[in-house]
């Protein structure tokens, strides 16, 4: 089975707000801190992200830059460039995915976007369990072809091109966790440590896969071909969490995505994963969301024709934009 596909389920990876910029210098872009993943993509010419505490990261073409852990930061020409909000300069500009801003110097071209999930899941697995920044160096050739094809939907303009790049950046998402689990660099304990271990990994797969199996920790052993001993330190050592605990959790966020999303009835969501007592899932419930489940369904189910979650694209685009949205 497929651990990180499995895991990806849980993230619940949402349309992220797209601009494809071309600059010339003097230029810069001041970006606040957010709870999504920011990333860009220099398409040519050379420029630099600075974080909001001071980290500095040179890129030339080719270059992808992702901040996991949504640091406040900039992206000009220099390093000491002076960047003024972003929201601020799309304020002035046409409505629209592609944007010019600077002066009259070096040129250049880049794709901002956000890996945003799902605020509300609160879940065992998260985006800020990778690394704070990851700086991918050349076109890779597992990506190139997924950042040539977002350019060019979004350089196009076509019809269909928001959902296009939105489907495209899931499938981003997945081929840059697949160079940070190949790269093997600490993480600390999380989903990905887990996922780099192939047999804690197969665990997380069925995990994730079939919540409602009363899963016990021999049986998560076995698939694991471990003693329970050793697996339980393993799992415990990787994920930050027991094998138990973890799933308790992936259950419980389940149990809320569903009460947010169906018309599933309390009773029914308790049933399908697995729980024997009403009695427990309800304390278990309450004490990860703060709510009993039918008082946290009226406090946050959405209207059928809703969106899934509040989209934090709308954090980058202009005040005329959002009216539209």
């Amino acid at each position: 089975m497929d651990a990180l596909s499995q895991v990806l389920r849980s993230l619940r990876l949402r349309g992220s707000f797209y601009a494809v910029w071309d600059v010339a210098g003097p230029w810069g872009l001041g970006f606040r801190p957010s709870r999504a993943a920011p990333f860009h993509y220099v398409e040519s010419g050379t420029m630099w992200v600075v974080t909001d505490d001071g980290r500095q990261h040179e890129l030339a073409a080719g270059d992808m830059l992702v901040l996991f852990d949504g640091a406040g930061h900039a992206i000009a020409d220099r390093p000491d460039r002076k960047a003024p909000p972003i929201e601020q300069v799309m304020a002035a500009l046409p409505d629209g995915w592609t944007h010019r801003h600077g002066g009259a110097g070096a040129p250049g071209r880049l794709v901002c976007g956000k890996f945003a999930i799902d605020e509300r899941d609160s879940g065992p697995a998260s985006l800020r369990e990778l690394p704070p920044v990851v700086h991918l160096r050349g076109a890779r050739d597992g990506l190139a072809p997924i950042l040539a094809l977002l350019v060019e939907e979004l350089r196009g303009g076509a019809a269909g091109a928001e959902r296009a790049a939105a489907l495209l950046t899931e499938a981003l998402l997945i081929r840059v966790l697949r160079e940070v689990l190949d790269a093997g660099g600490p993480t600390g304990p999380g989903w990905i440590e887990g996922l780099r271990d192939p047999q804690i990994a197969a665990a997380l797969a069925e995990i994730h896969a079939r919540p409602e199996t009363a899963w016990s920790l021999a049986r998560l052993a076995q698939l694991a071909g471990l003693s329970r001993s050793v697996f339980a330190e393993r799992f415990h050592a990787r994920v930050g969490a027991s094998p138990m605990a973890y799933l308790a959790r992936w259950r419980l966020q389940l149990a809320a995505r569903w009460l947010r999303e169906t018309a599933l009835t309390v009773s029914e969501v308790l049933d399908r994963l697995g729980y024997a007592s009403p009695a427990a899932f309800h304390r278990a419930f309450k004490r990860e969301h703060g709510l009993a489940p039918t008082a946290y369904r009226r406090v946050h189910a959405a209207p059928a024709s809703a969106a899934p979650s509040a989209d934090a694209s709308l954090e980058w685009r202009p005040p005329h934009a959002r009216r539209r949205g």
